[in-house]
């Protein structure tokens, strides 16, 4: 039997084999909670930002009409860090330092030497990156799975498309549409009613001739004129929506809808129709063109002047700002208001592509207003604009919205009837008649009728007009005798070169260029040279009207 004292002394080992145990089970608890807090603290489930981030986001993919794939998703790893629970963060910049040396140390000290929840450390590393970054163990580091957008088209088509951002969201174009207008559960592919190769053959013509001419800028909307299907559409300089940046820059705005131009002498045509659908004109109707018109201090006068009196049929040819102005002046300023707003020229484009400018109107719309606006100054319009009206002079009179997605073959077509049919024939007549014997000579094409309107307008610059400074534009239809398609063009800034004998005016540069586009991407879009009857049907309707 154990005495008393042996008693105590056994009593105070096993307290303190207890009083261990306890010690060592509080370590053991505190060792694992901390193991577990160290193997989930880069990822906490309560931050609303990081639930979004480890979400992929699946952005439909985008084919041009043909079936091109021209925008879709790829997988990339993403890595993230948390510097609020790093102990020696230098250390731990060194080390990444040491396994991706393209990193910068600047960056991860402004990223690391802080006590923020979450950082990125770079969107989109690449294999060999995360695996080096992965292989440091460096604790709160975190690799998140995403997805980014791949532009197969690059330039090509960066302004109808758009980009996304980091995160990728819409910002611009057919993506910024994508976020506004579809279900975000909805992952439907789009299909464009864009031509990738029509439109890359028209961007390079307009390179070209950006360098022949030194221009500063071009632009360019190709539409189909009965069913308003945007086939082309080109704005330069442009950007690779790879680097979204680069479209931030004021040069690479998108000039057919989120720019406004006076076009000049083009929108004579409109001038044209809204005389000629009154039914009280006719292309044989007289104005007198013989003396320039004077308003006050300043005068409207004709570049190509006959100075004596003109039938509609040679104002429009010979591109008279006189008889423009006069016969425009002949139904008054709210007809002639009235005529451009059922044009579509007073409201916003409506179209998919979003934000678009909106046309620069008289505020204080006078006779003079009336007069200028006649020959294309004082208003200044999209191109977009354009070549929509455009296609409602050479389609019989039907306004149709411009629209970026492809339509279904049976699809009904929604339109406004604005002129008569009998007035759009005389239009393509008119237009035939300028590539014939006035200022669009140079936009004929071999085998294929076309019809349009040159425009030079001069630049404005602290509120005066710079004569040597000029915008030239061309709307033209092809093939003319059974309209399918408008071409709007436009060159910023075009020079004088020793081939045009000096001259920088629309004749001698956007109308080649016109030429070049149609000849290089008609059969492309099925345009096959007329035959010999044809073209001579059409000449002898063309001589019939010109001898009314």
């Amino acid at each position: 039997m154990l005495t008393e004292k042996e008693n105590k002394k056994i009593n105070r080992i096993q307290i303190r084999i207890k009083f261990l145990f306890l010690c060592f089970f509080l370590g053991f608890s505190i060792l694992s909670a901390k193991l577990f807090y160290l193997a989930s603290m880069s990822f906490d489930p309560n931050n609303e930002r990081q639930k979004q981030i480890t979400q992929k986001s699946e952005r439909p993919h985008i084919y041009d009409r043909n079936d091109n794939l021209v925008a879709l998703n790829i997988d990339i790893s993403s890595v993230a860090i948390r510097p609020d629970i790093l102990s020696n963060k230098d250390d731990v910049i060194d080390r990444i330092l040491s396994a991706v040396p393209n990193f910068y140390r600047e960056d991860l000290e402004n990223k690391i030497l802080n006590d923020k929840k979450f950082v990125w450390l770079k969107r989109g590393v690449t294999p060999k990156e995360r695996e080096r970054i992965h292989n440091l163990g460096i604790p709160g580091i975190q690799f998140i799975e995403e997805t980014k957008r791949f532009y197969s088209a690059a330039n090509t088509l960066s302004n109808v498309i758009g980009y996304v951002n980091i995160d990728n969201k819409g910002q611009t174009g057919i993506e910024k549409y994508i976020d506004q207008n579809l279900n975000k559960e909805i992952t439907e592919d789009i299909q464009l009613s864009i031509d990738l190769e029509v439109s890359h053959a028209i961007r390079d013509e307009l390179l070209k001739s950006m360098k022949k001419y030194s221009a500063k800028g071009a632009a360019s909307v190709l539409m189909n004129v009965n069913t308003g299907e945007v086939i082309s559409m080109t704005s330069l300089p442009d950007f690779d929506p790879h680097y979204p940046k680069d479209a931030l820059k004021p040069e690479n705005i998108n000039r057919v809808t989120k720019a406004v131009y006076e076009i000049g002498s083009t929108f004579k045509a409109f001038t044209a129709a809204m005389a000629l659908d009154s039914g009280v004109v006719d292309l044989d109707t007289i104005y007198d063109a013989t003396n320039p018109i004077k308003i006050g201090r300043h005068s409207i006068s004709d570049f190509h002047a006959k100075n004596r009196k003109l039938t509609v049929e040679e104002i429009f040819i010979y591109s008279s700002n006189i008889g423009s102005a006069k016969m425009a002046l002949d139904f008054g300023v709210e007809y002639h208001k009235s005529f451009l707003k059922k044009l579509g020229f007073m409201d916003l484009i409506n179209s998919e592509l979003p934000d678009p400018s909106k046309n620069i109107i008289p505020p204080n719309w006078k006779e003079i207003n009336t007069m200028t606006i006649s020959f294309g100054h004082g208003i200044a319009i999209t191109p977009l604009h354009a070549a929509v009206a455009g296609a409602s002079l050479v389609n019989g009179g039907r306004l149709i919205h411009p629209t970026f997605l492809k339509k279904n073959t049976n699809e009904t077509i929604d339109y406004s009837q604005v002129i008569d049919p009998t007035t759009s024939d005389k239009l393509k007549k008119l237009m035939y008649l300028n590539i014939i014997n006035g200022s669009g000579k140079n936009a004929a094409v071999d085998g294929i009728l076309v019809g349009g309107k040159t425009g030079s307008a001069e630049k404005v610059s602290d509120k005066t007009y710079e004569k040597n400074k000029l915008r030239t534009t061309f709307l033209g239809a092809f093939p003319i005798n059974e309209p399918k398609y408008i071409l709007f063009l436009l060159l910023d800034e075009p020079e004088g070169i020793e081939e045009t004998y000096g001259y920088a005016t629309a004749g001698y540069n956007v109308a080649p260029t016109f030429s070049n586009i149609v000849t290089r991407i008609a059969p492309m879009l099925d345009i096959i040279p007329s035959e010999f009857d044809t073209l001579n049907e059409f000449d002898q309707i063309t001589v019939a009207l010109n001898s009314l």
